[in-house]
């Protein structure tokens, strides 16, 4: 039995945020129903939509229509979770807001994702992850003493998901002791502050740490390789002394801490750029594992996957998919005992389960019929064309 089994979810989201949120709760074993727009997804033409979407199952459904929202309604009616991450106001225009399925199902739980919350001036805005990257300051940290940095990886979006699955998993624990469900919101906004909670921190005569230091950053071997060293207290120090023959510089006073090492970073940091260039990265490597001093060899996500790390952990799965053909996913980020997690499936197609889910709900095949024949709903699953470029 999964953490989850037997929790059903109703995802009105897209984009990444509020998908990859309920794609989490698909994870731990709950039920999954995506409900698209007739056209699906905005991001199903991305490569990434695989990775946010895997372990639902799809509807494709005209919300703009009275009979689009009462699938809606019937899934809420008889389900636990529903997820949406439109502006604020649309759902309630829709007739999908809180209040609205919550009266039909008091103990649905009702998560929202927005970009700058509910309220505030910018609650009307539409934003995505680098939006909130730059305003935030992470853009600015990232670029360090040179220019703003844009971080590829979508790190606002994916820590908003983590913190919109928690927020429902605590909603549903506090359901087990009430009865009664709950709306829960976080945002993109929510999520960039969240990320920065140590850079947040502020008081009178902080030092400044946000600068090179320099046993804690990117080197150069001899062969042109690079690695990080990430030497994070005096323990790492003196080890890192003694593996380069350095154990004169453990005890100068000059590199006694931390932030010493920050201070006297002009003075250190040539002996330890000299001293890297001198064997190539993988003698590096080796003698810091040696030593037991973390460190790292900078590489390409596809090399890090073969890694037997990875490999050890079950974190590659692969599929058979009617879009893409063979089919590569992340394993399991979680492991839970004595409870199993599952393989929880490949990404479905646009409305790859349209006619399933609705007789689950009560609809017979004449009415699936004619709600097809109406546009209502899209039970083909035809993929979208699939743009080049990849997220």
């Amino acid at each position: 039995m999964t953490p989850l089994d037997g929790i059903r979810v109703v995802d009105l989201t897209s984009y990444i945020a509020g998908s990859y949120a309920a794609m989490m709760l698909a994870d731990l074993g709950a039920s999954v129903v995506k409900v698209e727009a007739l056209d699906g997804d905005p991001f199903r033409e991305l490569p990434g939509f695989l990775g946010w979407n895997r372990g639902k199952r799809s509807i494709a459904v005209d919300l703009k229509t009275a009979d689009g929202r009462t699938i809606v309604e019937r899934l809420a009616t008889r389900g636990d979770v529903v997820m949406e991450n439109m502006r604020p106001g649309v759902a309630e225009r829709l007739g999908l807001g809180d209040a609205a399925l919550r009266a039909l199902n008091p103990r649905l739980i009702y998560c929202s994702v927005t970009a700058f919350g509910s309220t505030g001036p910018y609650a009307d805005r539409p934003g995505f992850d680098p939006i909130l990257q730059a305003m935030s300051g992470a853009m600015v940290y990232q670029g360090f003493v040179g220019p703003p940095q844009y971080i590829r990886i979508a790190v606002t979006d994916y820590y908003t998901a983590s913190l919109g699955a928690q927020a429902v998993l605590a909603a549903l624990f506090a359901r087990e002791r009430t009865g009664r469900g709950q709306r829960v919101e976080t945002s993109l906004l929510h999520g960039a502050i969240a990320l920065n909670s140590g850079a947040f921190v502020d008081y009178p005569g902080k030092p400044v740490v946000a600068r090179d230091n320099p046993t804690y950053r990117l080197y150069q071997a001899g062969d042109g390789e690079w690695f990080f060293l990430a030497c994070g207290n005096q323990s790492f120090w003196a080890k890192l002394s003694k593996a380069m023959g350095l154990e004169h510089l453990t005890d100068d006073p000059r590199f006694a801490s931390w932030l010493l090492r920050l201070e006297h970073c002009d003075e250190l940091l040539p002996i330890l750029i000299e001293k890297f260039r001198s064997k190539p990265r993988a003698e590096w490597l080796a003698l810091l594992a040696a030593h037991d001093i973390p460190a790292a060899p900078v590489q390409a996500l596809a090399a890090f996957m073969q890694d037997p790390g990875v490999q050890a952990q079950d974190m590659i799965h692969e599929y058979d998919h009617p879009e893409v053909g063979r089919l590569r996913l992340m394993g399991q980020p979680m492991k839970i005992t004595p409870d199993a997690t599952r393989d929880p499936g490949p990404p479905p197609t646009l409305g790859q389960h349209t006619d399933e889910v609705l007789r689950e709900v009560g609809y017979d095949e004449r009415e699936i019929a004619d709600l097809r024949a109406r546009r209502i709903v899209d039970s083909r699953g035809k993929p979208p064309p699939r743009a080049r470029a990849s997220l």
